[in-house]
């Protein structure tokens, strides 16, 4: 008997929503929930310990009643039950007639609900009453209009904004964490406690330290953080995204606008540190062994394409061998067939006696031109993708239910262009911070040349080598190797000399130009 007597009382709800999340820093929630409180006051009911409330959800699209607290309320809410809300805009911000018809459904299955500030009951007895219908259907339909109204002013607003941006004018806002708005100038402008951060990382970076081995110095000198975030600390994350943010040479990032921002490192300086990150990628000797190979990351096996690394073997003594990684790695489905290796010593002092030969270094750098460069052909092939994925947006445009064929061609070339972006991204970088092949070696033979033995500057003439050679392509258990230099466009072939029954014909290494 009892619960059927509950049952027929029924259960009084408070059911509360605000749009934003910083109004539930003010005054929205306290007020909501002691207006209902008053009405279960005035009314001898007892308002249900279970709370609904939507925070920082909209009601424009019914997203609270779809999947929000209200939505999770109606599912509960039966016969005689009762939910309070403040006023219309709290139940929907939709259409007028959409919100009205979502009530309607509510109402007939027996649920009252109760618009606090207007004192207005609606239940399936009165719900067709010209008092309250009509009342309810202005305020829904004022509800809709005040945020299509807001929604134009914040889309008007921002196309300003991306307009001055788009222009070269920083706006305030969202800016890096380094830069700061001055509200007299109406610009931005450094924050050099937190520049200072972000430029120690860049030096660390271009002297040759990966992201792990900075993020250990940092935390060894206690290097300040420069997040806006009192309780932001370094980490990995943060080391690599600053390393690649654009905004630290004044581009908004976002928008892909240069010249916004006041720059804190030089081009030069942040395409050079891209392109040591890309070229630690392939570095995988320990420190400590890093200028054992000065050619690690440009050896390639001639036969499968495949890195060759340095080996050790021996007995007695150690003799140091290039041998094909995939020959080595026998668990693979098709391991290389290159058996053998060759002594690195014999590499090594081959190579550092073809930068020997400048003639023969000038002439390969100064080969036939081999037509457009690869920055080039990717951005035609890109232009190309653009134009197909226009001639289907019109197709689509002018028919109302296009082919899913269509649709899906589409979404192949919006792919293919997402990856030729990156691909071209890829290769500005690398073009705007590479030194040009003649000058690098130049500087090699004015600062090096007479000290490529001296195991003193050994790390620096590993360094030196990345801006001159491309690739070294060997011959594993052969006695030959091809050496392709950077923006050459003819390889150099190294044949070295043979030995049998321990004699050594054709001691010096022989070099021909090919092409």
């Amino acid at each position: 008997m009892t619960n059927t007597k509950n049952c027929k009382l029924g259960r009084v709800f408070s059911y509360m929503r605000w749009s934003s999340e910083p109004q539930s820093w003010g005054d929205s929630e306290r007020r909501q929930a002691e207006m209902a409180l008053d009405w279960c006051k005035r009314n001898g009911k007892t308002l249900s310990d279970k709370t609904f409330a939507d925070r920082g959800v909209s009601a424009w699209r019914g997203d609270n009643r779809k999947s929000g607290a209200l939505g999770a309320l109606l599912r509960i809410a039966g016969e005689n039950d009762t939910i309070l809300l403040e006023d219309t805009d709290r139940w929907s911000r939709e259409e007028a007639l959409d919100a009205l018809t979502a009530l309607r459904t509510t109402v007939q299955r027996g649920v009252e609900v109760v618009f606090l500030k207007r004192g207005v009951t609606v239940n399936k007895n009165n719900f067709n009453e010209d008092a309250v219908l009509i009342p309810l259907f202005f305020s829904s339909m004022l509800a809709n209009k005040e945020n299509e109204k807001r929604s134009y002013r914040i889309k008007e607003a921002m196309k300003g904004r991306r307009a001055k941006i788009e222009s070269g004018k920083a706006v305030p806002g969202s800016m890096p964490c380094w830069l700061k708005w001055d509200e007299e100038k109406e610009t931005a402008v450094i924050d050099e406690k937190k520049a200072s951060s972000v430029r120690k990382l860049f030096q660390l970076s271009l002297s040759g330290l990966g992201v792990q081995a900075i993020l250990h110095q940092f935390m060894v000198t206690k290097v300040p953080c420069p997040s806006n975030s009192s309780r932001s600390k370094w980490n990995t994350r943060l080391i690599h995204r600053l390393l690649r943010d654009k905004a630290v040479i004044g581009w908004h990032t976002s928008s892909g606008t240069p010249g916004v921002f006041p720059s804190i490192i030089s081009e030069e300086d942040f395409y050079a540190s891209c392109r040591k990150m890309a070229e630690r990628k392939k570095f995988s000797a320990p420190i400590k062994w890093a200028n054992g190979n000065l050619f690690t990351g440009f050896l390639k096996c001639s036969v499968c394409g495949g890195p060759v690394i340095k080996c050790g073997s021996g007995h007695k003594n150690i003799y140091s061998y290039l041998c094909c990684a995939g020959h080595r790695e026998k668990w693979k489905k098709s391991p290389c067939p290159a058996k053998g290796g060759i002594r690195y010593e014999r590499l090594e002092e081959s190579f550092l006696a073809l930068l020997a030969h400048t003639d023969l270094i000038y002439q390969a750098l100064a080969g036939p031109s081999g037509g457009p460069s690869k920055l080039d052909a990717l951005r035609g092939e890109l232009a190309d993708v653009q134009r197909q994925c226009e001639k289907y947006m019109r197709f689509i445009n002018d028919d109302e239910n296009p082919s899913r064929r269509i649709m899906d061609n589409l979404k192949l070339l919006e792919s293919k262009e997402a990856q030729l972006q990156n691909e071209i991204q890829a290769e500005e970088i690398k073009t705007k911070s590479e030194t040009p092949a003649s000058e690098a070696y130049s500087r090699f033979q004015t600062e090096f040349a007479t000290h490529v033995k001296d195991p003193e500057y050994r790390s620096r003439v590993r360094e030196a080598l990345k801006d001159i050679v491309e690739s070294i392509r060997v011959e594993v258990g052969g006695n030959a190797y091809q050496v392709r230099l950077r923006q050459a466009t003819m390889p150099i072939d190294v044949i070295l000399g043979r030995k049998q029954k321990g004699w050594l014909f054709n001691p010096s290494p022989r070099y021909a130009l090919k092409g």
